[in-house]
C-alpha cells in the first residue's frame, strides 16, 4: 500500500527557536513498514495551518503529541475529506483515543509501541472490506455495526528491540517550504539505545508510552546503526535521545568502549540523571573521550519539597545536581538544565529561587517550562478538577493551563518570560553567545535571539 506519515506542526517554540530533530517515533513506524513491503513517504509539517499533499496515499498516517493534536486533526479532516484511511498515534492518541476517534476524521488509533500492530493493521486493511479489527491488540476504533469505541487489548512492549529496523533516513522525507528553501539535512542525528524507565514522574508521559522496564538493544545493533548513519548521511554528530542513557552504568561504559574502539567519536548528546552519573563518575570521563560535549539533566528545582511532589524518585536533590553539573563541567560536557515552574504549592518565592538556582548552576543551556498535565500522567489525574483550559495549543508547556495554590496562571507566565530573560541577558552569557559561537553546548547570539522571538510571539498571542 501507499502509506503517507505525518508529523504535524510542533508548536511556535520548538518551529521558531530552531530546533529541528527527527521524530524517530514516526521514523520507526516507516522503517516497519517498509520492511513489511509498503511504499512510505514522511512529512514533517512546520506551519500549523498546512496540510501535506495527498497525492497517491492511500493511508495517512498521523503520529502527535498533545501540542500537535488540533494541527493533527486538521491533517486528519482533510486527509478524510480525499477519501484515505486515517490512522493516528503518538502519545496524545495512545492516553485519549476516544477524542480522536470521536472526531469522525480517524479510522483507527495505534496505542503505544506501534512498530508491530501498525504492519498488522495494514496487512488487514490490505485484505480487503471484510476486515475485521477485533483480534488486533493495540489498536482502537469505532465498530461499524454499533457505532461504539472498541478498544482491543494493549499489546505487550517490543522485548528484543533489536529485531525493530533501523528508523528510516533516507531522503524520502519531504519538508516543508522552509526546510525546502535552505537545507533539509539534519546536522544532527537521534538515535534511542533503550526504552521504557522504571521511574515514575508525575508529569512524564513515557510509563504508559514504553513501559517501566528498561528495555535495552545490543550494543552491536546501536554500534551498527551509527556506522550505517556515518557511512550514508556523512553525518558529523549523532545524538542518544533515551530517557536514561545512565540507569545501567555498565552497559553505558561499554558502549562508549566500544565507540572508541572503533573510532567513532560522534556521539555529541546524551540524556540521563544526576543520581546515576554521580554513583559512577567514571561515565562522565568515557562519555567525553568518546565525543560527549552536553548531557541533558532533569535538574527541575532546588526544592526537596517540589521534587518529592514530583515523584522523581531516586536520590535527586539539589546537591546532586550541583555536584553533577561540575562533575560535567571537570570533564569539559555541557549541561542542558530543564527547570520546572510551578508545581501547584511553590509560591513566587519558590519560582524565584529555582531561576536563581539555574543561574547559579549556569548550564550551557537552560530550559524553563511550565509543569504541565498531559493526559495519561499522574499529574493530570491528580490536578484534573484545576484544569482550565483543554485548548491542546496551550499545551506546549510555556502555558499555564490548571491552576496551582497560590498563583495565578498570568503571574506564572510572566515567570517564566522572566526565567528566560533574566537567566540570557546576563553579561557573561551575552558575551559568550558573542564570542564563543562555536561552543557546542551554548547558544551563539543568533540562537538566543530566536528564543527571544519565539517567546514574544507565543505570549503576544496569548
Amino acid at each position: 500500500m501507499n502509506i503517507l506519515l505525518v508529523s504535524p506542526f510542533r508548536g511556535t517554540m520548538l518551529e521558531l527557536s530552531g530546533i529541528k530533530i527527527q521524530p524517530l517515533g514516526i521514523s520507526y513506524i516507516a522503517a516497519a513498514l517498509k520492511q513489511a513491503g509498503h511504499n512510505v513517504q514522511i512529512d514533517l509539517l512546520e506551519n500549523a495551518d498546512s496540510t501535506p499533499d495527498f497525492t497517491g496515499a492511500e493511508v495517512v498516517g498521523i503520529s502527535c503529541n498533545t501540542v500537535q493534536f488540533k494541527p493533527g486533526l486538521q491533517v486528519a479532516k482533510a486527509a478524510k475529506e480525499e477519501g484515505k484511511i486515517v490512522i493516528m498515534g503518538g502519545p496524545h492518541p495512545t492516553s485519549c483515543p476516544e477524542e480522536a476517534l470521536g472526531s469522525g476524521y480517524v479510522d483507527y488509533v495505534v496505542r503505544a509501541e506501534g512498530e508491530v500492530t501498525v504492519v498488522e493493521l495494514l496487512e488487514g486493511l490490505k485484505s480487503g472490506h471484510d476486515f475485521n479489527p477485533k483480534n488486533i491488540l493495540g489498536i482502537s476504533y469505532v465498530d461499524k455495526e454499533t457505532g461504539i469505541i472498541v478498544h482491543n487489548p494493549n499489546r505487550p512492549f517490543i522485548q528484543n528491540l533489536d529485531r525493530v529496523p533501523f528508523p528510516v533516513r533516507e531522503a524520502n522525507w519531504r519538508y516543508g517550504q522552509e526546510s525546502k528553501s535552505t537545507n533539509s539535512e539534519p546536522t544532527e542525528y537521534p538515535v534511542i539505545t533503550s526504552r521504557g524507565c522504571p521511574y515514575g514522574c508525575n508529569f512524564c508521559q513515557v510509563n504508559f508510552l514504553a513501559g517501566k522496564k528498561f528495555r535495552t538493544r545490543s550494543i552491536e545493533s546501536v554500534v551498527k546503526e551509527v556506522e550505517t548513519i556515518i557511512t550514508k548521511h556523512k553525518a558529523e554528530r549523532v545524538i542518544f535521545v533515551d530517557d536514561i542513557i545512565n540507569f545501567d552504568n555498565e552497559r553505558l561504559i561499554n558502549l562508549f568502549e566500544e565507540l572508541i574502539k572503533r573510532d567513532l567519536p560522534v556521539v555529541s548528546w546524551v540524556m540521563g540523571r544526576s543520581d546515576h552519573l554521580l554513583k559512577d563518575p567514571e561515565t562522565a570521563e568515557i562519555m567525553a573521550r568518546a565525543g560527549v560535549r552536553q548531557m541533558f539533566l532533569g535538574i527541575e528545582s532546588p526544592n526537596e519539597r517540589t521534587l518529592q511532589a514530583y515523584k522523581k524518585g531516586g536520590k535527586i536533590s539539589s546537591d546532586y545536581s550541583i555536584k553533577a553539573v561540575e562533575l560535567l563541567r571537570q570533564n569539559n560536557i555541557e549541561t542542558w538544565g530543564a527547570f520546572l515552574l510551578g508545581e501547584p504549592s511553590e509560591t513566587e518565592d519558590d519560582i524565584k529561587r529555582t531561576i536563581d538556582f539555574a543561574k547559579f548552576l549556569n548550564p550551557g543551556i537552560a530550559e524553563f517550562s511550565i509543569l504541565t498535565p498531559y493526559p495519561g500522567t499522574g499529574l493530570w489525574r491528580e490536578v484534573e478538577n484545576r484544569i482550565f483550559t483543554k485548548d491542546w495549543d496551550k499545551y506546549d508547556a510555556m502555558h499555564s493551563v490548571f491552576k496551582p495554590n497560590y498563583l495565578e496562571p498570568e503571574t506564572l507566565e510572566r515567570w517564566l518570560r522572566k526565567a528566560y530573560l533574566s537567566f540570557y541577558r546576563r553579561p557573561k552569557k551575552i558575551l559568550q553567545a558573542i564570542f564563543d559561537k562555536n561552543h557546542y553546548g551554548r547558544p551563539d547570539f543568533k540562537k538566543v535571539l530566536k528564543i527571544f522571538r519565539a517567546i514574544k510571539i507565543i505570549f503576544s498571542k496569548s
